[in-house]
């Protein structure tokens, strides 16, 4: 593997890294935020703190969404790197179906050669021994 693709490859696994560590605080501080709070008897006012801890729970929920689609754009550019950089494998694989059917084709050729030398084999036999001279 070249130097290029190496690094290529440490840079992906380090935004999948930070992405998913990115989505990991955010819900655990979610978590931490979500509190019910017994000293507030009317539902309808809410506390500045309140307000903001709902602010920040929105905030945290969209660095979540954008973490989730910067992974989802990361998977779609690995597929392409590796469809781009895996040559020798898919030249592999095309050879080896090459040569599958090579051989499929050189056993049905075969196949039909015996079975026409064994009718061939066949009907020389009947003459032989139908005929006179033995």
């Amino acid at each position: 593997m070249s130097l290029n693709q190496e690094t290529t490859l440490k840079f992906y696994k380090k935004l999948l890294k930070d992405d998913i560590k990115s989505i990991l605080d955010n819900f655990s501080e979610i978590l931490k935020l979500v509190k019910v709070d017994v000293q507030e008897t009317t539902p309808n006012t809410m506390s500045s703190s309140r307000i903001q801890e709902n602010y920040e729970m929105n905030v945290r929920a969209a660095n979540i969404v954008r973490a989730s689609q910067s992974i989802n754009k990361l998977i779609y550019s690995i597929k392409q790197f590796i469809i781009i950089n895996d040559f020798p494998l898919i030249n592999e694989a095309i050879s080896n179906k090459s040569n599958y059917y090579k051989v499929n084709e050189i056993d049905n050729k075969l196949m039909a050669l015996r079975d026409e030398i064994s009718n061939e084999l066949f009907d020389l036999e009947e003459d032989f021994y139908s005929s006179i001279i033995k």
